[in-house]
């Protein structure tokens, strides 16, 4: 005579759990699911300070948690050296963060050689909408 042992139910139960968050953790993380609850996405995020010449605004770009653009304009700048500042943020520093995580990126910008208070603005602005999108990404 055979003596048949009983399926273990905690083991089963626990592979079923197991299984079922899985399927979960899946699907909560598909484009599909952030679209359709309004997680994800586009967002832009924009500040304006005062440079040396007049409004300058920095306006980032977040889609999914990484930087799709980040760009400043000073159009009331000094085309010599404000306007200069404004082009070199754009062409190398705010280029080279195209793409990062938002969670990654650090608020500090160096200044540029000669427009100190453009620079200012520039870092304030910076400042600001990072802090803003890196918040709104703790909060989803």
């Amino acid at each position: 005579m055979a003596i048949q042992a009983e399926p273990n139910k905690r083991g089963i139960l626990s592979l079923i759990a197991i299984i079922i968050l899985m399927v979960l953790v899946t699907a909560l993380s598909n484009p599909i699911y952030k679209a359709l609850s309004g997680k994800g996405g586009q967002v832009t995020y924009t500040a304006s300070n005062q440079g040396y010449g007049g409004e300058v605004i920095v306006t980032l770009t977040v889609e999914d948690e990484r930087i799709e653009s980040l760009a400043v304009q000073g159009d009331s700048e000094t085309p010599a050296i404000g306007q200069k500042a404004v082009a070199q943020y754009n062409e190398t520093i705010f280029a080279e963060l195209s793409d990062a995580y938002i969670d990654e990126v650090s608020t500090h910008l160096d200044a540029v050689s000669g427009a100190t208070i453009t620079s200012g603005a520039v870092a304030a602005g910076f400042q600001e909408v990072v802090e803003k999108a890196q918040a709104a990404e703790m909060t989803e």
